[in-house]
């Protein structure tokens, strides 16, 4: 058979929706700040005028939303990072870190600037494991994410899977919940959760994340938590 009469593959490539984390040599970002960052930036992305009905992102981000939810989380700086920030999506900046969420699309064709950012992590310093949930902070609600201690994860898989916990913590509230989130300027709180405390978190989770075992960990291991606090 000719190459021209090919049939087409049966299978094609999975939707995705890209993250990047802004890592600059003399500035990399806490592992804590850019999960928040992550979960952010997805937020942002889903809640923007141009991801609803009637916008030019909204059926990407629906066809995405819609199928199994992936996410790859990438790292860039310099012009590398300059470059892809052209491309459509949101940026965050949080704390030390800068998060930019791109707009979905299949897996194994991403824009070359996006696709030249690298996905392996490079170290940064890891937080440490807390046992005391911390208070919640003056401004309610507070979006809070726990990370599993059960399972070694690399930053950039935390990340994704924090911005998963985030987004479906925020899909399963009403309009009036995220109203009065946004006015409280979005809290949020990711933890690293030592043993005894993870296992008392999970109780009370709203959501729970289990893993698609893509990369990494194998499929079904619960990676993070999500909850709403109120005060």
């Amino acid at each position: 058979m000719a190459p021209s009469d090919a049939a087409p593959d049966p299978t094609p490539s999975p939707l995705a929706l890209q993250l990047a984390t802004r890592d600059e040599k003399t500035a990399p970002p806490s592992i804590t700040d850019l999960c928040e960052a992550a979960a952010l930036a997805t937020i942002a992305l889903l809640d923007d005028e141009r991801s609803r009905p009637g916008g030019e992102w909204h059926d990407a981000v629906a066809a995405w939303n819609g199928a199994r939810i992936r996410k790859i989380m990438r790292r860039g700086r310099a012009s590398a990072w300059e470059r892809a920030s052209e491309l459509d999506g949101v940026t965050v900046h949080h704390r030390s870190a800068e998060v930019r969420a791109f707009v979905p699309g299949p897996l194994d064709s991403a824009p070359p600037a996006l696709a030249k950012l690298q996905i392996q992590s490079t170290e940064l310093a890891e937080p440490e494991r807390v046992d005391v949930e911390p208070p919640a902070g003056p401004a309610v609600p507070e979006l809070l994410i726990a990370v599993t201690p059960a399972v070694d994860m690399s930053w950039g898989k935390r990340g994704a899977q924090c911005a998963h916990a985030g987004q479906l913590a925020w899909q399963g509230t009403t309009p009036e919940e995220r109203a009065a989130w946004d006015a409280a300027g979005r809290p949020i709180v990711v933890i690293h959760a030592a043993a005894d405390l993870w296992t008392r978190i999970v109780v009370d989770a709203d959501v729970r994340v289990h893993d698609g075992g893509f990369t990494e960990i194998p499929a079904g291991t619960l990676t993070a938590v999500a909850r709403w606090r109120h005060g």
